[in-house]
């Protein structure tokens, strides 16, 4: 089915996934020591941590039915560093981890934020028996009324099924764009008791899609009296696996809720 290289068991010093790590962890890294002297800043709650979980249910014509679910813990290091880490199943269709790090690099004197996020992800497909690796690096604007991401990533998909000498066959994708746009009613910037906005992109939570694969969702966020948030969000997205797209007649549904610990 993959019409690529071999590689070892193990993945030697120079393999795709060792120079993700290599060349952008300490990128991330170094910014959250750098970036405190940068800019003006907006003052975070040191050691904070903010655990969000979510049920999720995907409808698609090729594949039917999928349902499951997310859970993420975020914390926040430093005033301008965050750590997230998260995990979700669907079904049978697929499981998937993340890890990332986000650092402001930037804050205006009306709170607008200037980021750069480093993360990975992994993602297991039970029934084709292929694994995913995505490294990705990211600049994002944080405003008022609107939220842009624009970013790189690289793609490392290997199938778990080991040939004959011990290989197993692997695709590469050197270079993948990502994209994000979001727009909301009220103000991000200052707390309100609800929230409506649109967001138009290539990739979610879990999933990085190639450029033209969009996604197109409408969110809702609710804030109950105890410091918890409540939020939906309904879009469609194209149909297909590992990133071919077989028509753009599926549509997803998430809702879930945000506890500050």
């Amino acid at each position: 089915m993959l019409d690529a290289a071999r590689t070892r068991r193990r993945h030697p010093p120079n393999s795709p996934i060792a120079m993700n790590i290599k060349h952008t962890l300490p990128l991330i890294l170094m910014l959250a020591v750098a970036t405190p002297a940068l800019g003006q800043e907006t003052p975070l709650p040191s050691h904070r941590l903010t655990l969000t979980g979510y049920g999720l249910y995907d409808f698609h014509y090729a594949t039917g039915d999928i349902g499951g679910g997310a859970l993420q813990l975020a914390w926040h290091v430093a005033p301008t560093f965050s750590l997230e880490a998260g995990a979700e199943y669907a079904s049978s269709n697929r499981i998937a981890a993340k890890l990332s790090g986000e650092a402001t690099l930037l804050t205006t004197p009306q709170g607008r934020r200037l980021t750069l996020r480093n993360s990975y992800l992994w993602r297991h497909f039970p029934q084709l028996d292929l694994q995913e690796f995505t490294g990705a690096l990211q600049v994002g604007w944080h405003a008022r009324h609107i939220q842009l991401h624009l970013g790189l990533c690289n793609r490392y998909t290997a199938a778990l099924i080991q040939h004959s000498d011990g290989g197993r066959g692997t695709v590469f994708e050197p270079m993948n764009v990502m994209f994000a746009a979001e727009g909301w009613w009220h103000n991000l910037l200052t707390p309100h008791a609800w929230n409506i906005g649109l967001r138009w992109s290539n990739y979610n939570d879990f999933i990085i899609e190639r450029v033209a694969n969009w996604f197109f969702s409408a969110k809702a966020l609710y804030t109950l009296p105890k410091g918890a948030d409540l939020y939906a969000e309904v879009g469609i997205h194209p149909v297909g696996s590992l990133n071919l797209t077989a028509s753009y007649d599926g549509w997803f549904l998430h809702l879930g809720a945000t506890k500050q610990l």
